[in-house]
């Protein structure tokens, strides 16, 4: 069953920060506030503010803005980059939704990990070893999914193990899957 049938993109308006960039706010036809806590415990690094049912988080085409009746996408070059975030969003809302029965729903809010965090547990050598510059902009990559702690070769090293173990710990509690497919 889908919990939401359809959205109408209402404004689009440029970003007052970087003129390449829109915003798109669309209204949607069905209140999607239930499905709000399980969103908050399968995206990673999501913002949700209960107090204001507000649910944020970026995706690599954009950020999302989840308000009960509202979504917005910002940060895209053009509105069919836009149609496509709000379409996958859509999709993401009513797979989520359908399979809530298997989702422990997260009522309050979580906070995003930030790379500082991360940091505090990498060795801090910037040996170039994972292909990145620096050990800030692996954490970085961590977060993002787009690196994983086997790719710091330095971390493997006995010394490392407990700061090993405690990003493990930490990356575990920030990053889950999207959607359980």
């Amino acid at each position: 069953m889908m919990l939401l049938q359809n959205y109408k993109v209402i404004n689009v308006s440029h970003n007052l920060c970087n003129p390449e960039w829109i915003v798109v706010r669309a209204k949607l036809s069905d209140d999607i506030s239930e499905v709000l806590p399980y969103l908050n415990s399968i995206v990673k690094n999501a913002v949700y503010t209960p107090e204001a049912s507000n649910f944020n988080f970026r995706m690599d085409e954009g950020l999302i803005s989840l308000m009960p009746q509202e979504m917005s996408v910002g940060q895209v070059t053009c509105e069919e980059d836009a149609t496509k975030v709000l379409d996958y969003v859509k999709e993401m809302i009513n797979h989520t939704w359908e399979k809530r029965a298997s989702i422990t729903p997260v009522y309050e809010r979580k906070e995003e990990t930030k790379a500082k965090d991360i940091l505090d547990f990498l060795p801090k050598t910037n040996c170039r070893d994972c292909g990145l510059p620096t050990c800030f902009a692996f954490g970085m990559a961590l977060i993002s999914g787009q690196k994983r702690l086997e790719h710091c070769s330095a971390l493997n090293k006995s010394e490392f193990t407990q700061d090993k173990e405690a990003l493990a710990r930490l990356l575990q509690s920030a990053i889950s899957e999207e959607v359980a497919k």
